[in-house]
C-alpha cells in the first residue's frame, strides 16, 4: 500500500538512522550482521531502551493471542519495550498488548515504509508510529517477501534482552528466530503448552532444549541483574485509567482497550451473549465512554496524566 502524500505523514516524520548516528541500537552493534541503517518513524530513543521481543505463529490460537497481549502488557509496565514483527497473530497481539497500557513497542518491518504488510495491520502501523517506533532496513517502495522476513527477524532479537515464544509449530519461522537469538546471545523464554494443541509443539521442544519456561513476567526479569521487578505494577492497569460505569457496563467495559476489539470478541472473553453485548455497546457509546471505529469498538481517549507513572 503506497502511503506517499496520505495526511497521515503530513505529520508523521521519517528519519534515517545509521551505525554512527547517536541513536543506534547499542545491542544491535552486537550482532553479527548488524544493518547498516534503518528507516524510521516514530520514537528513536526506543532504539536504546531495556527490550523484550515477543513472537509466535502468525496462526495463533486464541489463547496465545491472550497470552501475548498479557505479557506485554505487564512487562510494559515494569519499562520494558516490548520487540516484534508486526505480523498477524502473535506480533500484532504483543503491540496491541503495549499499546493498551501507554507502553513502549518497536515494530520491526521485513518491507519498506511505503509497502505496509501485511495491509491489515495499517491501523496497528499508524498506532505505533504515533506512539512508538517502526523500523526496518528496507527503502521505502519494497515488497515483503519471505526471506527479508528471516533477515528482519535478526533485528528483532538483536534489539532485545531476550525473546519470548508465546506459540511455534513443529517447523516455524519461529523457531529459526529463536535457535537466532540464541547464537546472538539473548535469553529464550517459553510459556509451556499443551502436548495435544498443535500449536505449541515448537514451545516445549524449544523448552525440551534449554530455553526457560516462564509462567509470569516476574521470571523474565529476575534473569537479569540489572533490572528489578516492581511488584507494586502489577494491578489491571486498564482499569486503573478508565472511569467508573454503571455496575451492569462494568464487564463489557472491562475488556475493551485502546485498540478495536469486536462484539464477538466481547463475547468470547465475557461469555455474555451477541444481544446484550451489543446492548451495552450502544448504552457506553452514547455515554461517551467508548467509540464505533473500524474493526470493532474502543476507548475513547484519556488524559495523558492517568497513565504517565506507567511509562
Amino acid at each position: 500500500m503506497n502511503l506517499k502524500g496520505g495526511d497521515f505523514f503530513k505529520y508523521i516524520m521519517r528519519d534515517i538512522v545509521t551505525m554512527q548516528s547517536e541513536f543506534y541500537s547499542n545491542k544491535l552493534k552486537e550482532i553479527e550482521d548488524p544493518p547498516q541503517l534503518l528507516y524510521t518513524v516514530g520514537n528513536k530513543e526506543l532504539l536504546n531502551t531495556y527490550a523484550i521481543a515477543i513472537i509466535g505463529s502468525r496462526a495463533c490460537s486464541r489463547e496465545g493471542r491472550e497470552l501475548a497481549k498479557k505479557f506485554a502488557r505487564e512487562l510494559a509496565i515494569q519499562k520494558i519495550t516490548i520487540v516484534s514483527g508486526m505480523a498477524k497473530g502473535i506480533d500484532r497481539a504483543a503491540h496491541e498488548g503495549a499499546l493498551e497500557v501507554g507502553g513502549n513497542t518497536i515494530a520491526v518491518l521485513g518491507n519498506g515504509l511505503n509497502r505496509i504488510f501485511p495491509k491489515e495491520n495499517m491501523d496497528l502501523f499508524r498506532e505505533i508510529a504515533e506512539k512508538g517506533l517502526v523500523i526496518t532496513e528496507y527503502s521505502e517502495n519494497e515488497y515483503a517477501e519471505s526471506e527479508k522476513f528471516l533477515q528482519r527477524n535478526r533485528i528483532v532479537s538483536g534489539l532485545s534482552l531476550g525473546v519470548l515464544v508465546i506459540e511455534a509449530a513443529y517447523r516455524s519461522g519461529t523457531s529459526v528466530t529463536a535457535a537466532l537469538a540464541k547464537k546472538q546471545g539473548r535469553e529464550i523464554f517459553c510459556i509451556p503448552h499443551n502436548i495435544n494443541d498443535r500449536h505449541g509443539v515448537g514451545t516445549n521442544k524449544l523448552i525440551s532444549r534449554g530455553a526457560k519456561l516462564v509462567t509470569n513476567v516476574e521470571e523474565i526479569i529476575e534473569e537479569f541483574s540489572f533490572l528489578e521487578y516492581d511488584k507494586n505494577k502489577t494491578v489491571n492497569l486498564e482499569r486503573l485509567v478508565k472511569p467508573k460505569v454503571k455496575k451492569e457496563y462494568q464487564e463489557i467495559y472491562d475488556v475493551i482497550g485502546f485498540i478495536p476489539i469486536e462484539a464477538e470478541e466481547i463475547c468470547y472473553k465475557t461469555k455474555k451473549e451477541i444481544r446484550e453485548v451489543n446492548s451495552t455497546l450502544l448504552m457506553l457509546e452514547i455515554e461517551g465512554y467508548i467509540e464505533k471505529v473500524a474493526g470493532g469498538y474502543k476507548l475513547k481517549k484519556l488524559p495523558s496524566n492517568t497513565i504517565k507513572d506507567y511509562r
